[in-house]
This record gives structure tokens, C-alpha cells and sequence, in this order.
């Protein structure tokens, strides 16, 4: 713990919650080696080179995120008024089932099917997973030292993924079909971490559920829709909802450009599996796991609502840098781009995770947690889709033929970014001023 100490700084935590966090801590060195091979910059090189699958599939790919975000609020009323350990416990054995899935698909149609489904379903138990554990988070840390508590661990995940990737990439350089033992491997190391999760004490989690049964009761007999929470706390928290919105732009500017990236580089360029990984993986995640603990630090002195309009910015610089990369196919602009994209990340990556605490009251996090993944899956489930269609156009029987903008989706995602980064600096001052 010394060294996280001298990185995060100090933080106090009862003994409950630190026999916890050793627990989560070993879970993060092992779960996220299989996560790893889910991320849509590996997975996608791979069904780029070896099952030569259309664009389209490489977008879905990279939108399997998102889809599993969709089901976040199903997730919600899983876990409302139960015991969150034994559900994540299920939802991360069921992931590591379908990364078998992948691992054994043919490299034919119905193989490709295959592995688009353990994919999308994998991505959907760990969106459960992101869900119900964030309650556990802020259960278990308190908000003065919530980021830099939990950014240990966000910093053991990043770097256990950016091993593994690098460790991967010249793997498949030699032997492309070695990724099935590789896969077979991570979904046994990861069972050591899933095991050790289900060994987490959950502080307060008695009291938390009969609060999380009684706001079920009021629900239920409020209104027979299932949504009704959904939409009663965006129409009254207007600040979370003005949150939510800029985070869906900022969301929709960068998922549309991880299938585009993927195809430039790996199809157009034919870079090699470990050129490839690493614009599309490596590197953000490699330059996130060292800025990581700085903007863990900064999180827990300043509202969500002000760190994002202060890390928005890195968003908009990196898109630029990587339109002039691809109009050029420079290898080294598009790297700087994602650089700075990874500065970004590590911040986004916090704020996502814990920015709904900023806004919601002890009995109603699981539900805003449930929105802000939902709205996440939403702007996935078609942002990956919309940046490859304008990047290679289309050619359909019942829309004018596309040619496509190519470069320039990177210069619209950019445009997209500003308009969230100065949406957040509005709210911020709002905020301030109340």
C-alpha cells in the first residue's frame, strides 16, 4: 500500500473497508486480463485480420459497450434490495463463459455470429457488473476519499490491461491463432479474481437495502412503469440531467471514432497487429494509467460537474490531432492524438465511474448509476455506427448513395466535443452560483 500512498496520497479507511479493498485489488489484478481481450481495439484487429469481416461488424464491435450499458437499468432493478457481492460474483463468472465463446468461434459466417455474441453478451454481464459494484464503491468510501480509493484500483485495471494488450499484440504478430489459447488462459486467471470478490463486505448494506425496498414500494405504487424513476429524476434534478446531456455529446464524439480508427489503421494502412493494438488500445490506456492518480486527487477537491470542464478540453485537442493524422495517415500524429486521448481517458474513466455521487442521495444511487449507464448504451448503440458510416459511406437501395467523409469524421467529432466541453463549463458556474 506504500506505494499507492505516495502516488493517491493517504487515505483513512476502517478496517472493513480496507480487508475490502485488498479484496477488490487482487480481483483487479486478474479479472481485467480477460477484460482486456474484449476491448473493441483487440478484438476488432482480430476480426479485421483473421475473419476479414465488414465495417460494419467492426463498429458493432466496438459498440458491444454500449449495448451492454443499455441493460444497466434492467441491472438496476436485479439488484435493488439485494445483496450486490453474490450478483456481481454471477455476472463476472457468466462474462469469462462468453469470452469461451470467442474463443472458440470459426473464423466463418457462423463463426463471426458467434463471436459477436459473446462480445455483446460479455459486455452486457459487465455492465451489471460496473452497475452494481459502483454501489459497493460508495458504500464502502466515503466521499472525501472515494476517487483516490477507487482509483487504485482503476489503476491496477489499467495497467493489468496494458500488459496484457502489449504482452498480446506480438503473440498474434507471430501466431494470429494463438488468440484462442490466449482467451482460454485469461478466463482462468480471471476466475482467481472473481473468487476473491466474492469475499467483499459491504459496509451498511442492510440499512442501504431496506432504504433501496422502501423507494421500490414508493415506485411501485406511484406508477406500474418500470421507467418512471428514470424520467421523475431527470425532470427534477435538472443539474444531473444538463450533466447527462453534455456527457452524451461528449460520449457520442468519442465512441463514433474507435471503428474508424480501427479500419484507417488496420485495413487501410495494413499496420500490423501490434501497430494496430497499440493506436487503438495500448496507448490510452498505457498514458490513463500514469495520469490516472493525478485526476484522482483533483476529483475528490472539486464537484464532477468542474472536472469535467476542465478534462473536456483534452478531448477536443486529441480529435484534432488525429484529423490531421488520418488526412495524412501519419502513424506518429495519430499516436500523439491518442496520447492525449489517454490524458483525457483516465479522467473520463473517473468521472464516469463516480460523478453520479455528486448528484443523488445515498437511497437513490443504484438508479442514477442506472441512468447514466443507460444513457451511455444509448449514445453507443449508434455512435460507432454513425462515425463508420460517415468515414466509408454507404451504398443502400433505400437511401442516396454515400461516399463517405473519410479523414474529416474526426474533425466533426472534435466540433461535437466543444459543444460539450463549454456545455459543462455552463453548468459548472450554475453550480457555483447556487
Amino acid at each position: 500500500m506504500g506505494l499507492f500512498s505516495r502516488v493517491f496520497g493517504s487515505v483513512q479507511l476502517t478496517p472493513a473497508a480496507r480487508r475490502s479493498l485488498n479484496r477488490e485489488q487482487i480481483t483487479e489484478l486478474t479479472v481485467p486480463v480477460a477484460l482486456a481481450l474484449l476491448e473493441g481495439g483487440f478484438v476488432g484487429v482480430i476480426a479485421d485480420k483473421i475473419y476479414n469481416v465488414p465495417p460494419s461488424v467492426i463498429a458493432l464491435l466496438t459498440a458491444a459497450p454500449m449495448f451492454g450499458n443499455l441493460s444497466s437499468y434492467l441491472w438496476n432493478g436485479v439488484a435493488s434490495a439485494r445483496s450486490k457481492v453474490p450478483i456481481v460474483v454471477t455476472l463476472q463468472t457468466l462474462t469469462m463463459v462468453c469470452l469461451l465463446l470467442v474463443a472458440f468461434s470459426p473464423p466463418t459466417t457462423t463463426g463471426i455470429v458467434f463471436l459477436c455474441t459473446g462480445v455483446v453478451l460479455a459486455r452486457v454481464f459487465t455492465a451489471g457488473t460496473i452497475t452494481i459494484r459502483s454501489v459497493v464503491w460508495s458504500l464502502n468510501y466515503v466521499r472525501e476519499v472515494r476517487a483516490r480509493t477507487t482509483g487504485r484500483l482503476q489503476l491496477i485495471t489499467s495497467l493489468v490491461m496494458v500488459i496484457t494488450t502489449m504482452a498480446g499484440a506480438p503473440i498474434l504478430d507471430g501466431n494470429p491463432t494463438s488468440f484462442r489459447i490466449m482467451y482460454v488462459v485469461a478466463t482462468v486467471i480471471a476466475m482467481f479474481g472473481i473468487f476473491s470478490f466474492s469475499r467483499i463486505e459491504v459496509t451498511g448494506e442492510l440499512r442501504h437495502r431496506v432504504a433501496e425496498r422502501r423507494v421500490r414500494r414508493v415506485v411501485s405504487r406511484a406508477s406500474r412503469v418500470p421507467l418512471a424513476s428514470f424520467w421523475r429524476i431527470l425532470r427534477n434534478d435538472t443539474n444531473f440531467a444538463r450533466y447527462e446531456f453534455y456527457q452524451f455529446l461528449g460520449g457520442v464524439s468519442n465512441m463514433m471514432l474507435e471503428a474508424p480508427l480501427i479500419y484507417l489503421v488496420s485495413r487501410e494502412m495494413n499496420a500490423s497487429y501490434t501497430v494496430s493494438i497499440a493506436l487503438s488500445v495500448i496507448i490510452p490506456h498505457a498514458i490513463g494509467t500514469v495520469t490516472l492518480p493525478l485526476w484522482a486527487r483533483h476529483l475528490d477537491k472539486v464537484h464532477v460537474a468542474e472536472f469535467r470542464s476542465q478534462m473536456s478540453v483534452f478531448w477536443v485537442v486529441s480529435q484534432l490531432i488525429m484529423w490531421v493524422g488520418a488526412m495524412f495517415h501519419g502513424l506518429w500524429l495519430l499516436a500523439l492524438g491518442r496520447v492525449t486521448m489517454g490524458f483525457a481517458r483516465s479522467a473520463g474513466t473517473l468521472a464516469w465511474q463516480l460523478g453520479h455521487n455528486d448528484f443523488a442521495s445515498e437511497r437513490d444511487l443504484v438508479t442514477y448509476m442506472g441512468i447514466h449507464v443507460t444513457l451511455t448504451g444509448l449514445r453507443g448503440a449508434f455512435a460507432p455506427f454513425m462515425g463508420i458510416a460517415l468515414y466509408v459511406g454507404w451504398s443502400v437501395s433505400w437511401l442516396p448513395d454515400f461516399a463517405g467523409i473519410g479523414a474529416h469524421v474526426f474533425l466533426v467529432a472534435a466540433l461535437i466535443s466543444d459543444w460539450s466541453w463549454l456545455g459543462f463549463r455552463s453548468l459548472t458556474r450554475d453550480i457555483n452560483e447556487s
